[in-house]
């Protein structure tokens, strides 16, 4: 009984220290978006300034007739610039929603596995730390009693299920 009480309140602090984790993984993830933006919005301006160069309207018109072209060499080259610019806008538009997302919305975020390759990166540089704002501990808080509940409760059900037949069946 004393080991499940310890077992009880190991399992509730591991996961409020796991949910403590998620507004500072998000600062290193930005940090990290940051760097991306700022290092592709040169090849971007680069794509921008070639299209207005060579009289396209736009750089996707510049890589429509790039494309085009009979040398499988500019036509890869213009994939590769169309990847470079989708990644770039992905990348922005993660920034706009962890800027302005709450922590339950950062916390949904990071669960798609859409997110894990680049999680993933920035994970290995990551320090385990502890946030300062209040409404990040209150979340984190609030996060790790639900989870506590959802997954602590049912076996806490069937411990106590078990130890009323065990004492149906001793008397």
């Amino acid at each position: 009984m004393i080991i499940m009480r310890l077992i009880d309140k190991v399992w509730f602090a591991a996961l409020l220290i796991l949910m403590l984790q998620i507004p500072i993984v998000t600062d290193h993830y930005l940090q990290y978006l940051n760097g991306y933006v700022d290092a592709t919005q040169a090849e971007v301006d680069h794509y921008q300034q070639l299209a207005d160069t060579y009289d396209y309207a736009s750089v996707s018109a510049m890589l429509i007739a790039l494309k085009a072209n009979e040398d499988p060499l500019v036509r890869d080259d213009a994939v590769h610039k169309q990847t470079v610019l989708q990644a770039h806008k992905d990348a922005q538009q993660a920034l706009q929603t962890l800027r302005t997302s709450n922590y339950f919305e950062q916390f949904w975020y990071f669960a798609q596995p859409v997110q894990y390759p680049r999680l993933s990166q920035v994970l290995t540089f990551y320090q385990p730390s502890l946030p300062l704002q209040p409404q990040a501990i209150g979340s984190a808080l609030a996060t790790s009693l639900t989870l506590y509940l959802l997954l602590w409760l049912p076996v806490a059900w069937l411990r106590n299920r078990r130890k009323k037949q065990r004492q149906v069946f001793s008397h």
